[in-house]
């Protein structure tokens, strides 16, 4: 195949634009990764709640921090038409500290036990009603903070260090960028609000498990999908968007690139064009041939920063490094299908500079 030899006799000059377009895929890998890992902090263990609408005080703006739910909105919602289960939780951002002083931020949750809104447990056992001074914590936490079941921790609440005991490991993933950590919905009260009266907000959402229960409202709550809740979380659409912004630029850069070299070796090579159009080759066999050369550069290239960026993704995971980089097969998949669309893309100027070449003028060209 022409494609083929022409690579074997310039393989210096495709190799080196194989390792600029490797270095590009990578880049656009990596931001690929980036984004999963910025989405999985952003609010998993919401997105992992066993529910199927999630109810938020009205003027909220649909906002965990700023929803307050009494008992009043709780039981109403709880009794809709449709509904199967509900659980209150509550929200609390707290740093917890360890007996030798280390502080780590985590997200502490309040539940209560039996309900939808519990956990399950991985390791160690469950938190019996009564245990106001036990928590679950999940693993992210006990990764990044070196603590382990059985552990004692502290918890700042107002002017007072409250003291918990790790009883048991979750997997129930981040929320707001923070690990969470699961207690009693009594303690979560104590650590956020103190002294507590009638007044005090009983949770701050509510889930519900039911069908059509998304839409759902009343005077002082609103219901929605936990997809709906997860969007509204502050900062995850502008950080998202972001993110796509730098995917999308990788992609053009690369397609810049393969466009270039590829319009330039057309440029080099236009007196061969003409002379195997003058003895009979079509011009759609010329084309057909710059477009294989264009495939097996991109797609090899491609092959390599997907297993660059692999092997970069579990080397930051095993290192417990800070960087938030997640990789899925599908994200691998789509992708690489994208850059090399998108050289494929790039290599048009060159493919229509094939097409116009006429055999005589690039002859005269070449003689002169």
């Amino acid at each position: 195949m022409l494609a083929l030899r022409e690579l074997l006799v310039r393989r210096l000059q495709y190799a080196l634009v194989s390792a600029v377009i490797t270095l590009i895929a990578y880049l656009v890998l990596m931001v690929t990764g980036l984004g999963l890992g910025l989405y999985e902090l952003a609010g998993t263990a919401l997105l992992n709640l066993n529910s199927d609408a999630i109810v938020y005080s009205r003027g909220s703006d649909l906002s965990v921090l700023r929803s307050e739910l009494g008992d009043e909105a709780i039981r109403e919602a709880s009794a809709q038409p449709g509904v199967k289960a509900s659980a209150p939780l509550g929200y609390a951002a707290a740093a917890i500290q360890d007996g030798a002083g280390h502080v780590t931020t985590a997200a502490v949750i309040g539940y209560v036990p039996g309900t939808i809104g519990e956990p399950a447990t991985v390791a160690g056992r469950s938190l019996l009603p009564y245990e106001d001074r036990a928590m679950l914590a999940d693993r992210n936490f006990l990764r990044s903070s070196g603590l382990k079941i059985g552990d004692t921790v502290q918890i700042p609440a107002r002017l007072q260090l409250l003291e918990f005991r790790i009883a048991g490991e979750i997997e129930q993933g981040n929320f707001f960028f923070q690990p969470a950590v699961y207690v009693l919905r009594e303690a979560w009260r104590d650590i956020r609000y103190g002294v507590t009266d009638e007044f005090t907000p009983d949770a701050n959402i509510l889930l519900l498990q039911g069908a059509g229960l998304d839409g759902l409202e009343g005077a002082s709550w609103i219901a929605v999908s936990k997809e709906t809740a997860f969007a509204n979380i502050d900062g995850v659409a502008a950080q998202q968007s972001t993110v796509d912004s730098l995917r999308y630029m990788g992609l053009v850069i690369g397609a810049m690139v393969v466009g270039i070299f590829f319009y330039v070796l057309t440029l080099q090579k236009i007196g061969q064009i003409g002379m195997l159009k003058a003895i009979g080759a079509p011009s759609v066999y010329l084309i057909r041939q710059g477009l294989v050369q264009v495939l097996i550069v991109t797609t090899s290239a491609t092959a390599v920063a997907v297993a660059l960026a692999t092997g970069t993704g579990y080397a930051l995971n095993v290192s417990s490094a800070a960087v938030p980089v997640h990789f899925t097969t599908q994200a691998m998949l789509s992708t690489g299908i994208s850059i090399v669309v998108a050289g494929l893309l790039g290599a048009a100027l060159s493919i229509w500079q094939i097409g116009r070449t006429d055999p005589l003028i690039a002859l005269q060209q070449q003689q002169t």
